[in-house]
């Protein structure tokens, strides 16, 4: 689709009469954040010139290098109240043509792109180690989930794993609950791990490209995978089923999570684009 009178007819009902004035519409409703508007799919454009603090993620299908690659990054990156930072989620694999982009541009142009590796490898240590010492691997006390990680690591013992981890986290959840004061505490103590973990998996994202990412990736999989399970277990408990029916129930989530273990899931809040 090109938008224009030259494409097939079962596509004009959808460009109208005036294709420039359905875009520049389109365009002003994008940039207003009450509009119900949040999801849009362009094609070789709404790059140079277009600004929209509150566009949180781009979806990229399509080989980008230079210049066009750090416009994307710049696109997504802006600073807006509420915004972690920008996501771009690549389905192609950009990573080392993003590398290559940022050593070609100059300290003052990364940050007019916002992107600083340095400053986004930090960030990403920082978070890492939260998560990290939820689980204070190899300490009296705590899980030790490495050998999932090994290479040549067998699925059921992942799968041992995994429910080991599921329920080590569970257990902190609960003492905490247990000593919270009030439901404001409780809710906090809930959501303790999860947070921490989408917070590390946002970035991630910011630092993928780095070869600090790389290490971390498939230990930041098994993070997001107990997260999914942990948060999925959650709503088994609402749903009026019996003990046993919940036990099985989070079992197959976490066969269902050993599966994959180093897919990010991204939750979008706010405005989303895709370019194909």
């Amino acid at each position: 689709m090109t938008g224009s009178s030259s494409d097939p007819a079962a596509f004009q009902p959808h460009i109208g009469k005036k294709p420039k004035a359905r875009r520049e519409l389109l365009a002003k409703r994008m940039k207003d954040n009450n509009d119900p508007l949040k999801l849009v799919i362009v094609r070789d454009m709404w790059l140079t010139g277009f600004d929209v603090p509150s566009m949180h993620t781009m979806y990229v299908d399509k080989p980008m290098r230079g210049h066009g690659l750090m416009q994307v990054i710049a696109r997504v990156n802006r600073v807006f109240k509420g915004k972690p930072g920008g996501l771009v989620v690549d389905y192609i694999g950009l990573a080392q043509n993003l590398k290559t982009a940022l050593g070609e541009y100059s300290a003052g142009d990364r940050e007019q792109v916002g992107i600083d590796e340095g400053e986004a490898i930090r960030a990403l240590q920082e978070r890492y180690e939260v998560v990290r010492a939820m689980f204070n691997p190899g300490q009296a006390g705590g899980f030790d989930y490495r050998p999932a990680l090994q290479e040549g690591a067998e699925t059921q013992d992942k799968l041992s794993i995994m429910g080991g981890a599921l329920n080590y986290i569970l257990g902190q959840q609960h003492r905490a609950m247990a000593k919270a004061k009030n439901d404001e505490e409780r809710k906090a103590a809930q959501k303790r791990y999860p947070d921490a973990v989408k917070a590390l998996s946002v970035a991630f994202a910011l630092a993928s490209a780095s070869d600090e990412a790389t290490k971390l990736r498939d230990e930041i999989g098994f993070f997001e995978a107990v997260r999914a399970a942990l948060v999925k277990s959650a709503s088994t408990g609402r749903d009026g089923r019996s003990a046993q029916e919940r036990e099985l129930a989070i079992k197959q989530l976490v066969s269902k999570a050993v599966i994959s273990t180093d897919i990010i899931d991204a939750e979008i809040s706010q405005k989303g684009c895709t370019s194909g």
